[in-house]
């Protein structure tokens, strides 16, 4: 399995012969919305041209519809005929955007030998949950592939704890930029909550995105990389990853062929 960090929340996941774009949003620099009302987001430029973003895609997943996980560049830049999985109460939404190829994702599907498994979370505290929406996030499973948990725009909370312990993933990606809004949050997860997310997964490689990318903010690359090496020992630290704009990390498959 190969997971390429594209930008902010954006990935491309290969696995068992099937590759995945999970999440699109590719606005040029600063051709988004601001979010905290200083500046227009994206906050940087996607490190290859949006075709090769899309390129060789066999189908894309959406797990909601906020302006910086799917956005109208990325509704055209989708070849016709690909796919789009998507919970049920976005495929309103997704039509609007014109797309037709949609797929819904009603607790589980499957793209090629890739089963994905629709997963609960929270998009921040109490207090924000009726502005943010539901959200999702994605387990992808494949014969002879490492599991991996895609946790989305979620804190960490009981639903997402629930998932780690009993799916126990080989890989987690959780968004970790600690979002505001209007001063409320976390709506993703901090830095304290990524180094849990550690600890509750000890074998896991926890791979940390949706970093320096939106202006709503408050954790960066540098900051979680500091929380790290502060705060946990040498073997849970290099099971972290915080991976650049356009990196590509491989995950072997276990001695077992799984």
């Amino acid at each position: 399995m190969q997971i390429q960090l594209v930008r902010s929340a954006t990935i491309r996941v290969s696995m068992a012969g099937v590759t995945l774009l999970i999440d699109p949003w590719l606005a040029a620099k600063g051709e988004g919305r601001s979010y905290s009302g200083d500046v227009r987001s994206p906050l940087v430029d996607l490190p290859m041209p949006v075709e090769a973003v899309v390129d060789g895609i066999d189908a894309v997943l959406v797990s909601h519809l906020h302006s910086d996980h799917f956005d109208a560049v990325a509704a055209k830049a989708i070849r016709p005929g690909t796919p789009v999985l998507a919970p049920a109460r976005d495929v309103a939404g997704l039509r609007a955007l014109g797309i037709a190829d949609i797929v819904v994702v009603d607790g589980s599907a499957a793209v090629g030998s890739v089963e994905i498994v629709l997963t609960p979370g929270r998009h921040g505290p109490d207090d924000v949950l009726a502005a943010m929406g539901e959200v999702s996030g994605f387990l992808l499973r494949a014969p002879g592939e490492p599991s991996l948990y895609w946790v989305g725009d979620s804190i960490l909370c009981d639903e997402v704890r629930d998932v780690i312990r009993s799916e126990r993933p080989e890989g987690i990606v959780v968004h970790a930029c600690g979002a505001d809004w209007q001063g409320s949050g976390p709506l993703v997860m901090d830095a304290a909550m990524v180094l849990e997310t550690l600890r509750l997964s000890p074998s896991a490689t926890v791979v940390a995105t949706h970093l320096d990318a939106v202006d709503h903010a408050t954790v960066s690359r540098a900051d979680l990389d500091r929380a790290a090496a502060a705060e946990v020992g040498e073997p849970q630290r290099r099971r972290l990853r915080i991976p650049a704009d356009g990196e590509i990390l491989a995950f072997p498959a276990g001695e077992d062929g799984t």
